[in-house]
């Protein structure tokens, strides 16, 4: 696990992405992450340059997490791709 205190989660197909600030380790997969809180931190959805977008920001408790990518499934060509925030 990688220990950070700022980490961007996910981002969009466009311009906006999930940054997590605060105190924490991180061990990403492709499918799941896996996040290891060791003080409150604080998840926003923002801009490259850090500007506010779309929501205010979240608090994320103390403690293990697991974050899933959602995906769908096309059954005509028997092929899954990933959603875009």
């Amino acid at each position: 696990m990688k220990k950070t205190n700022k980490h961007t989660l996910l981002k969009g197909e466009g311009i906006n992405q999930h940054t997590l600030y605060g105190d924490f380790e991180i061990d990403e997969a492709e499918a799941f992450s896996r996040l290891v809180v060791t003080k409150e931190s604080v998840l926003r959805h923002e801009t490259p340059i850090g500007e506010f977008a779309e929501h205010k920001p979240l608090s994320i408790n103390k403690g293990k997490w697991t974050m899933g990518r959602q995906v769908e499934f096309n059954p005509f060509e028997n092929k899954v791709s990933m959603v875009w925030d």
